[in-house]
């Protein structure tokens, strides 16, 4: 970092760092914040919706198994495109575009009753969401000097406990109600649809945050903006110290050029995407890059596979307890107890009826199925505990993060939640393994920190990018974990927490051998 020479010239750091902190920075918080809570609303809400729109839609159980991964494609299939306008027009404008668009959608899509019309809606749906997730921690972070950015982006990560606590809690309030509402083009308007509606309603309310708050200052001095950047961190000052403007104890920002990504005039937007995205994987920046994007789809792989039939793992259980002592009850026992019994299921959407049709001197037995589309309320209830224990985890990594370290933080992290893991697979009572499995399950808050880590190790310019890329395998580590978990739960169970363990070891190395963010100042530019 360079030295100021003289008193009122400072770098661009030390200048974040004497606007203080205060309530800016908790508006800042808030908005930020709760943006990356609608996209956890928004991707999450089919684990609740689809369930009970089943029967209106007359879903098949590919179209159901569609639509809860569909708004994960959306938001891994724009990502680059959001990473690219996030460091080439802006982090406000990206993040009020997803806001509004995905929130939009959202409420379309609960007047739609054709089922591939819905599928594509929640497809387009995350695809505009996303926006907020590919860039949200760059946006919040910029705001803050390198001390207290980590403390930051862990406790904007958060909001997604708040997020999983709003998704079942509102669910369990409005689903078990029986009403329904006869609507033009044969459209049943019942609760399920009421609640899209009501999911969608956070993206606006945090739109009206994000209308309010400044471009990142940080992002505009790496635009070449200074002076609106200047204006920005005197805005800061006023407001979290109560000063005047003038008072401000910044004259001058020396600017460590961090070395633009040069776009030629008139070019084409694929070819500007492909410009954003190659520094990441040059000579500078490729092993952070491959390493922070295996982390990321490592993660995501283990903790959203299982988080995914967590509730179906409860249920077998607790169906399991009926027959066995509590002492004798084991995960793999019952799991191969749901495997093996046809009338344990956790929806058990379907009732299957036989009906003997006498004609023509011929019996045959027709099955008829009755549609049931009563959502389990044990499923509300252990979500909210989950989500509970996410916000636990989150405060804690926000509070201790600073003092402990990013990387051992997470190292340790992931070892405690890996060998929770094994022991419930060892373990032979129902407590004791919900409360292993509810442990392991904590790994995803993992996530958050190498979201801090991403912030910090690339610069301004490509930084929108990175995290988009990086988030890019962690959706995609999730779609596959939540795709494959299925059947090597069912086939090896003895053996899957021994394979994520495995995989965790990697992930243990990888973070230890993870570079530091060492870049020397380059072209140092006074600003006044």
């Amino acid at each position: 970092m360079a030295k100021s020479p003289e008193p009122g010239v400072k770098t661009f750091d030390e200048a974040v760092s004497l606007t203080g902190i205060g309530k800016f920075n908790l508006f800042v918080l808030l908005a930020t914040g709760g943006s990356l809570m609608c996209v956890i609303i928004e991707t999450m809400s089919a684990m609740f919706v689809t369930p009970a729109a089943q029967c209106d839609l007359n879903l098949s159980l590919g179209q159901k198994g569609l639509l809860y991964s569909i708004s994960f494609f959306g938001v891994v299939s724009g990502s680059f495109l959001w990473g690219y306008l996030a460091d080439t027009k802006g982090r406000k404008l990206v993040t009020i575009i997803s806001l509004i668009t995905s929130s939009i959608i959202s409420i379309i899509g609960s007047f739609v009753s054709t089922v591939w019309l819905f599928i594509l809606l929640r497809y387009l749906n995350g695809f505009f969401v996303g926006g907020s997730s590919a860039i949200i921690y760059a946006y919040a972070g910029e705001f803050h000097d390198n001390k207290c950015r980590p403390k930051v982006v862990s406790w904007i990560a958060t909001f997604v406990a708040f997020g999983n606590i709003y998704l079942p809690g509102l669910a369990w309030v409005i689903l078990p109600q029986e009403w329904s509402l006869n609507l033009p083009f044969d459209i049943y308007f019942r609760p399920w649809r009421l609640l899209i509606i009501i999911y969608s309603l956070p993206s606006l309310v945090f739109l009206i945050l994000v209308i309010f708050l400044p471009e990142s200052p940080k992002y505009l001095m790496a635009q070449g903006k200074h002076q609106e950047a200047f204006e920005i961190l005197q805005l800061i000052f006023t407001v979290n110290t109560g000063k005047k403007r003038e008072e401000y104890p910044v004259k001058k920002i020396l600017w460590e050029d961090e070395g633009n990504v040069n776009h030629k005039a008139n070019e084409s937007v694929l070819n500007s995407i492909w410009e954003q995205f190659v520094p990441l994987f040059k000579k500078r920046f490729i092993l952070k890059t491959f390493m922070v994007c295996f982390l990321q789809f490592a993660i995501f792989l283990s903790s959203s596979a299982v988080i995914m039939w967590y509730p179906e793992i409860l249920n077998s259980m607790t169906e399991l307890g009926k027959k066995l002592p509590d002492n004798e009850i084991t995960l793999c026992k019952a799991v191969l107890y749901s495997d093996d019994t046809d009338d344990v299921t956790l929806d058990n959407f379907y009732v299957e009826s036989a009906l003997i049709n006498y004609q023509n001197r011929t019996s045959r037995a027709i099955m008829s199925k009755v549609c049931n589309d009563n959502v389990n309320e044990e499923v509300f209830l252990t979500s909210l505990v989950i989500g509970c224990c996410y916000a636990i985890c989150y405060i804690t990594i926000g509070s201790v993060i600073n003092i402990i370290g990013a990387r051992k933080l997470l190292s340790g992290f992931i070892l405690f939640t890996t060998i929770s893991g094994i022991c419930a697979q060892m373990l032979n009572s129902y407590l004791y393994i919900q409360v292993a499995l509810c442990i392991f399950l904590m790994a995803a808050t993992g996530v958050g920190i190498v979201n801090a880590i991403v912030v910090d190790l690339y610069p301004t310019q490509i930084r929108g990018m990175a995290l988009a890329v990086s988030l890019m395998f962690g959706r995609f580590g999730a779609m596959t974990g939540s795709n494959a978990i299925g059947p090597i739960l069912f086939n090896f169970c003895d053996y899957l927490f021994y394979a994520i363990a495995a995989l965790h070891a990697v992930v243990i190395i990888v973070i230890i051998l993870l570079p530091t963010n060492k870049s020397t100042p380059q072209n140092t530019k006074e600003i006044s």
